[in-house]
């Protein structure tokens, strides 16, 4: 009997092999399992492999008949091979636990499915070091001692397989332990930190519920709060390939489920004295969530009623496979996420959770229906109601984006983006915008190479395009800049000065990203199409993805995908919503391209063929053309 989360967690099927047990993906229990985690499951039959994404967005990648796996890039083995039966992969279930941080412990004749602190990292940067810790579940924290020098807090309902001990290897850090108490049910994860005299700490926002990350510094200094490493930025690292491991509306990658209402814990659990540090904080310019209530509207509809400190915009999302959510946009809650099961007949659950960046928090609201419903969004003085009818619907459009009520937002950090509306006039150009210019970032340059496999080398290969590319946009009017128009690092002397100390460019360095997003927005570029390859940590992977951010965005990569697909020949693995951070820091319409894979066989012998780049440079022509029209006539302003 395996328990989990103080319930019972009943398996469909499960057959112990190997000291393991062999769970099919189509099991109930195993999708209850990873959806309480904030994980999410695919496999592609022609491609027979299987990826699990956790909700840090480490991907987890099965391959039938192969006991190896990866988690992160990392190489693991499992007691037996994934197999097929009647078509649905079969997986290792201990494993693929230990990979998301939840580990099998016997207890009194049962095993306990006790979720665990998994990751402990420690990084100077100058005289700071930066304490992040990683768990399976959202963080509920209690603080037991915490002077400026040294903390302690405790973990409530988090066990450990960490060190006792372990050396700091800062010069603000002398101490770090970790002790586990309570039992396998409700175990308590304590961490101990502490610095020298004449250091202080404070907690910073981390990357998810699921994280707690804290610096130590001097006291004298007055240091800025870290730039955590973005989750991803604009590229393809090979750990995570975007175009199977990262969510987007085709497989939503919902953040981890929280304990209840807000302000609760699980019963039996320790009540925090306060609220939990990790999550984001409250900023001026940001909206927060003040009040939610899920109940009946009438009879025949069930109504959520949002309450927002003030206006955002929104941008929602219906699935295939029943699923329903909406993204408030630079929005934050102010306490754990919800899992509800309202008695209504069409909707079977609803789920509240924190999702985004520190610096970009989304608001995500999800539903699972039965059947196709009709979803009504209505702005209201305070907020947001969402309603939800009992007849199914035939309107089965995709997305669709609209503001929310409430008073308006000022210094905000990221400005909501405008909603489209109807009209020819939402292709053209925004006022102020130079209407004959397109930008195009060709991926990587100069020590930055990307993804190289296969004697293959991505930066070369994204320039090549980019160079295809400019000519046929020049030949249909277009005026054109490039990122970079030889193989370096394009990097201002602006940006340099913002970067680490060692003053070279690193791919994640948002201050490195942030000099391709200046050449078009500085210059009021038309439009920002950035060129990469991709790679994967399984052959098998292959594919074209489109790559979006803003509502804006998504047009255009249809219309690319639209133009693209036909003349590559490659495996369409459609558009996607991502926050990259050269999609996302544009000001204009922007799209990342991943054209294929350096490492498909497959893909690869396309890339070695001149006649595939100018397939793909021709498809981004006419994908311009069809989504832009054809190109203003006049005068250029230059180059």
């Amino acid at each position: 009997m395996l328990w989990f989360q103080g319930t019972r967690l009943v398996l469909d099927h499960a057959d112990p092999t190997g000291g393991d047990l062999a769970v099919s993906t189509r099991d109930g229990g195993l999708h209850r399992f990873l959806d309480r985690l904030g994980a999410t499951l695919s496999y592609d039959p022609r491609q027979r492999y299987v990826v699990v994404t956790a909700q840090d967005r480490r991907s987890i990648v099965f391959a039938i008949g192969d006991p190896g796996f990866t988690v992160a890039g990392v190489r693991s083995r499992a007691p037996f091979a994934p197999f097929l039966d009647g078509g649905d992969p079969v997986l290792p279930f201990f494993a693929l636990a230990r990979a998301l941080y939840v580990e099998p412990v016997a207890d009194a004749g049962e095993t306990v499915l006790q979720p665990r602190i998994g990751a402990l990292d420690v990084r100077s940067d100058g005289p700071r070091t930066i304490v992040t810790v990683r768990a399976a579940m959202p963080l509920v924290t209690t603080t037991t001692t915490d002077t400026p020098d040294r903390l302690q807090v405790a973990f409530a309902g988090q066990g450990s397989s960490l060190a006792s001990q372990r050396s700091a290897g800062g010069a603000s850090l002398q101490e770090i332990g970790v002790a586990v108490g309570g039992s396998a049910r409700v175990p308590t994860t304590t961490l101990t930190l502490a610095g020298p005299p004449g250091t202080t700490h404070r907690v910073v926002p981390g990357g998810s519920p699921a994280s707690f990350t804290v610096v130590f510094e001097p006291q004298a200094s007055a240091y800025a709060p870290p730039s955590a490493p973005s989750p991803q930025g604009y590229a393809s690292p090979a750990a995570t390939p975007p175009s199977y491991a990262q969510p987007g509306p085709a497989q939503p990658g919902y953040a981890p489920p929280g304990y209840g209402q807000p302000g609760s814990v699980p019963p039996g659990y320790p009540q925090p004295g306060t609220a939990p540090t990790a999550a984001p904080p409250i900023v001026a310019g940001r909206a927060t969530v003040t009040n939610l209530t899920i109940a009946p509207a009438d009879q025949d509809a069930l109504g959520v009623d949002v309450a927002l400190s003030g206006a955002v915009s929104y941008q929602w999302h219906r699935l295939a496979d029943h699923r329903w959510y909406v993204d408030l946009q630079n929005t934050t809650l102010t306490g754990p996420g919800r899992d509800e099961r309202p008695q209504f007949g069409a909707v079977q659950s609803v789920r509240v959770r924190q999702i985004g960046t520190s610096d970009a928090p989304v608001v995500r609201i999800a539903f699972t229906f039965v059947g196709d419903q009709r979803v009504d969004l209505s702005p209201t003085p305070s907020g947001l109601t969402i309603t939800v009818g009992t007849a199914e619907t035939t309107d089965l459009t995709r997305i669709g984006f609209g503001n929310t009520g409430g008073a308006p937002l000022v210094s905000s950090a990221v400005t909501p983006e405008p909603a489209p509306t109807e009209g020819p006039w939402k292709f053209g150009p925004a006022p102020g915008t130079n209407s004959r210019l397109i930008v195009i970032d060709p991926g990587h340059g100069g020590d930055d190479a990307g993804a190289m496999h296969n004697g293959l080398v991505e930066k070369n290969l994204t320039f090549d395009i980019a160079q295809r590319l400019r000519a046929l946009l020049i030949a249909q009017g277009w005026q054109v800049l490039m990122t970079r128009t030889t193989d370096v690092d394009p990097v201002s002397t602006v940006n340099l000065a913002k970067m680490h100390a060692d003053g070279r460019p690193d791919p994640d360095d948002r201050a490195y990203l942030q000099t391709r997003c200046d050449v078009a927005n500085l210059n009021h570029a038309r439009l920002f199409i950035s060129i990469h390859i991709n790679s994967a940590p399984v052959a098998s992977a292959s594919g074209t993805t489109f790559y979006w951010y803003k509502p804006q965005d998504a047009l255009f990569a249809q219309a690319l995908e639209r133009a693209v697909m036909p003349l590559a020949g490659t495996q369409d693995d459609g558009t996607r919503h991502e926050n990259f951070y050269v999609v996302r820091h544009t000001t204009m319409p922007a799209v990342l391209i991943e054209t294929a894979f350096l490492t498909n066989p497959g893909d690869v012998a396309l890339l070695r063929a001149p006649s595939f780049l100018q397939n793909v440079a021709q498809g981004i022509a006419d994908g311009v053309k069809a989504y832009a029209g054809a190109a203003p006539t006049g005068p250029l302003s230059g180059e």
